[in-house]
């Protein structure tokens, strides 16, 4: 969850309970709990982790477990009745969320230029791909089921994330989930080990983009891609591109879908934020 968009305001759509319960959740943790985790984590991925647990069941709907503000692309998506809930009304806010959320990873795991008529379907199929910040880890059941990758390793560094994450979704062919800050990749996986890094609305909170790009290096093989997502300010996005280039990947796409964000009317990229979508290649 990047922390820009912690400060999106909800639309119209959103229901006046929803707006209460960020309320009530964003009460700040106490200084044990900040203690306590110190020790282990430090003082910034303390932070983020417990805005997750503190933001998170009011930022995005409880009933959802694909967490991001979506893309509407104007393109059906395969299969989406697999994103459907039993316990979710039809038309509301978190189906929307659900739907177009999904829309977004088909999006990023299709498309690696600026026409979306090129879309190439098969492109993460039989490969090995990693997902950083998978959150609850819809989107990573999603792609493995339609997509069919040879191997899908989806990390988050909230341990609460994926435990339901296995709960829910753990048995699936290929599909495994794991407790990784996006900044020990380089520390935990091995080198040359994926084709594709995923990541989802979550750079922008990390708080050294420049190592989770060498992480992203690390892992990848030769002509491997990061694809990625998020709402960056001007100067967030420059950092992020020359750290790409800086580490030998050459980046094919730097693209504002802002637009399509603000089509799905879940929530609204902040003024002075650009909703990007990144594609860059280890050469």
């Amino acid at each position: 969850m990047s922390s820009a968009l912690v400060r999106l305001r909800l639309n119209r759509l959103a229901r006046p309970a929803t707006l209460l319960a960020l309320r009530r959740f964003s009460a700040a943790p106490s200084p044990g709990e900040l203690e306590r985790t110190r020790k282990s984590t430090g003082w910034w991925s303390t932070f983020v982790r417990l805005s997750y647990k503190w933001l998170g069941p009011s930022l995005f709907d409880k009933k959802a477990d694909i967490c991001n503000c979506g893309g509407d692309f104007g393109v059906p998506i395969p299969r989406a009745e697999l994103l459907q809930r039993d316990n979710m009304e039809k038309g509301s806010r978190e189906e929307r969320m659900q739907l177009y959320g999904g829309a977004l990873y088909w999006h990023l795991a299709t498309t690696r230029t600026e026409k979306y008529k090129d879309a190439q379907p098969d492109m993460l199929r039989d490969k090995d791909v990693l997902e950083v910040a998978c959150m609850r880890g819809g989107g990573a059941r999603y792609l493995s089921e339609i997509i069919g990758p040879k191997r899908y390793l989806a990390v988050d560094h909230v341990p609460e994330h994926i435990e339901q994450c296995r709960r829910k979704f753990g048995e699936w062919p290929g599909l495994e989930f794991e407790v990784m800050d996006a900044h020990e990749l380089a520390e935990k996986l091995p080198a040359d080990s994926f084709d594709f890094v995923i990541c989802i609305q979550a750079a922008a909170s990390f708080e050294r983009i420049e190592g989770f790009v060498e992480g992203v290096g690390h892992v990848l093989r030769k002509g491997g891609s990061l694809l990625l997502a998020d709402a960056l300010t001007r100067s967030a996005n420059t950092k992020l591109l020359d750290s790409l280039e800086d580490h030998g990947f050459d980046v094919e796409l730097s693209m504002d879908i802002s637009r399509h964000v603000h089509a799905v009317g879940v929530c609204a990229v902040p003024k002075g934020l650009s909703y990007v979508h990144v594609v860059a290649r280890k050469e």
